[in-house]
């Protein structure tokens, strides 16, 4: 696989793909520094299946040093294919080294990309020991609120079925725990997607954590996980 060829068949595919419209929408929708094409997503899985039909005899090794210059474009749709065909691939997760990740996850500035690159890839990984617990305790010290959201939005994939997870309450509380005083809101609102998503596989864990920190949590964490744990929706 010439690597620098399929980018550019990709970035050519999605320059024919892309919209005025929504290029202007992610303006205000996921403000980020990366270039945006304007691609939906259901065209970005269309031309990752194509790519994959056309050149799928490559190693896991080749897909993923092409997932990494997708990465280096700098252009948001190329990282969002990145992301789709390493977290859909058991062979390329299985490949994958933790020393490798932080390629991968260069140009994390907004909540799209956090919260694709941590579902997919990251909280997976830790999931499966390539994270380790003290790499998400490192994360949640850091003085920027994308890392820290990393770490908390890690635990989703930890529960979250369609991902590989298979439950883990010890370490989901954990995290919470260390947020509840952490008011940025993009850190409330994962905090609050992490207890949502537990909430369906250990309710008393989480109404045990509401009541513990209830005085502290923001109150659209009360609000939205109570709702969930009453009705089953956030809202």
């Amino acid at each position: 696989m010439e690597t620098e060829l399929v980018v550019k068949e990709i970035l050519d595919a999605f320059s024919d793909l892309g919209s005025a419209e929504r290029r202007e929408k992610s303006k205000t929708y996921f403000p980020t520094g990366q270039r945006v094409m304007g691609v939906t997503n259901p065209d970005i899985k269309a031309v990752m299946k194509e790519i994959r039909k056309k050149h799928g005899p490559g190693s896991p090794g080749e897909w993923i040093r092409l997932c990494k210059s997708l990465v280096n474009t700098g252009v948001f749709e190329c990282q969002v294919l990145a992301f789709e065909m390493i977290g859909r691939d058991r062979k390329l997760l299985d490949a994958l080294e933790y020393r490798e990740l932080s390629d991968l996850g260069q140009n994390l500035d907004n909540w799209a990309s956090v919260d694709h690159y941590t579902v997919s890839i990251f909280g997976v990984l830790w999931g499966r020991g390539v994270v380790q617990d003290s790499h998400i305790d490192a994360l949640l010290e850091s003085d920027n609120f994308w890392d820290r959201r990393v770490a908390v939005v890690s635990t989703v994939a930890l529960n979250l079925r369609s991902r590989g997870g298979r439950g883990d309450t010890p370490r989901t509380i954990a995290v919470c725990e260390r947020v509840v005083d952490d008011h940025h809101d993009m850190i409330q609102k994962a905090l609050s997607w992490a207890l949502r998503e537990l909430s369906k596989r250990d309710r008393e864990a989480v109404s045990s954590f509401l009541e513990r920190n209830e005085k502290q949590l923001a109150n659209r964490v009360v609000r939205e996980v109570n709702h969930k744990l009453d009705f089953g929706t956030k809202n």
